[in-house]
């Protein structure tokens, strides 16, 4: 999964030279595989022969087929999660990424759906969603975004997380009919709960280039302060300082600006309710 930023790169170069439609996804509905065994215009890190967990599945939304990711076993011993990601032009402030999905998980296994928005090559916007719950048939999601302005370009990821950092072979999702558009009301949330703890998630990609995103939970209202520093401990910027009610956010970090090396991401905040939580991150640029 290290080597993913360095592959997206070289995808994106690819995909702007094709006669692609700024106004949709790619292969949005997942109607069309490699012959390698990876949706088109989409990458996957199957390992033919070796490790395959994207798969073409008949089980879809609508169409014939739906993008289906298994956790499996790498080289008969680690759990080598589902992974896939698209980044393409797209030039329409969409408030958020929607689609159906269906997912079996095992041992707190969820399914994490990022999108980052892309203007001049610099990520000006960026939605996260975490799914935990089992869904046995087909259920509507969607991921908000808010742009201040129109995109470039658009990346989307789709991966099996877990809290801990290990996921568990046999869980499995199907993702179908991904579109750009409102973000839908009324659409069952299944993860929707009120964090119970505080977090500060590991910045996602990582390493990155030049854009990655860093998500942060929240379980009373208070006030948050998201800082970059460098490696002497200078601040560099401030991502966050303002008053959050509850819940999960995510924030886009944008290194164009700053070299290649290691950073580290701070979160203080000091709730209503007089708690407090403060936590360091580290994270690295590869230019």
């Amino acid at each position: 999964m290290r080597k993913q930023l360095q592959i997206f790169l070289l995808v994106s170069i690819f995909l702007a030279a094709l006669s692609v439609s700024s106004a949709q996804i790619p292969n949005a509905g997942f109607e069309t595989w490699t012959a390698l065994g990876s949706p088109t215009s989409w990458v996957t890190l199957n390992v033919p022969t070796i490790a395959t967990p994207i798969t073409q599945s008949n089980d879809a939304h609508s169409g014939s087929s739906s993008m289906q990711g298994t956790v499996v076993s790498y080289l008969g011993v680690s759990p080598y999660p589902p992974l896939a990601w698209c980044g393409f032009p797209f030039s329409t402030a969409s408030g958020a990424l929607n689609g159906w999905y269906k997912f079996s998980p095992i041992g707190g296994d969820s399914i994490e759906i990022a999108v980052l928005f892309y203007k001049s090559g610099s990520a000006i916007a960026a939605g996260d969603l975490v799914l935990s719950k089992s869904a046995s048939s087909y259920t509507q999601f969607s991921v908000p975004i808010s742009p201040s302005q129109a995109p470039d370009s658009a990346w989307i990821e789709i991966v099996i997380t877990s809290t801990n950092g290990t996921t568990h072979v046999g869980s499995k999702f199907n993702i179908d009919d991904l579109s750009f558009g409102p973000a839908k009301t009324g659409v069952q949330e299944l993860n929707s709960t009120a964090p119970a703890v505080f977090a500060l998630s590991q910045n996602y990609p990582n390493p990155f280039n030049p854009s990655t995103l860093i998500t942060y939970q929240i379980p009373n209202n208070g006030t948050v302060r998201l800082d970059i520093y460098d490696v002497m401990g200078r601040l560099l910027t401030t991502l966050v300082n303002e008053e959050k009610s509850i819940g999960r956010y995510t924030v886009p970090f944008d290194g164009s600006k700053f070299t290649s090396g290691i950073y580290f991401y701070r979160i203080n905040v000091i709730t209503r309710d007089g708690k407090s939580f403060s936590q360091t991150n580290k994270m690295i640029l590869m230019k």
